[in-house]
């Protein structure tokens, strides 16, 4: 609103755990890198969303789920591969 351009947004943990946070710096199209607990909750990048079959009667679904378990950061970035 205040005509601010930025190259990139950097925030520590207390912003990185606010996934609303998060989803409106990728909407502005900003490149941003956050800090998250090592507790938080991801899922990988070919993860896709797919209607669960239940056996169960009831009311049907209204949302898609991931087709794979989500999983902690701290065990997604073990084993990531780096670069220094």
């Amino acid at each position: 609103a205040a005509n601010v351009r930025f190259g990139c947004v950097l925030a520590d943990a207390g912003y990185g755990l606010s996934a609303p946070f998060r989803q409106g710096l990728t909407e502005r199209g900003l490149a941003w890198a956050v800090g998250i607990p090592r507790h938080l909750k991801g899922d990988p990048v070919d993860v896709k969303l797919i209607w669960p079959i239940t056996k169960v009667r009831g009311k049907p679904r209204k949302h898609h789920v991931p087709d794979i378990l989500s999983i902690a950061a701290e065990q997604m970035l073990a084993s990531a591969k780096w670069k220094t």
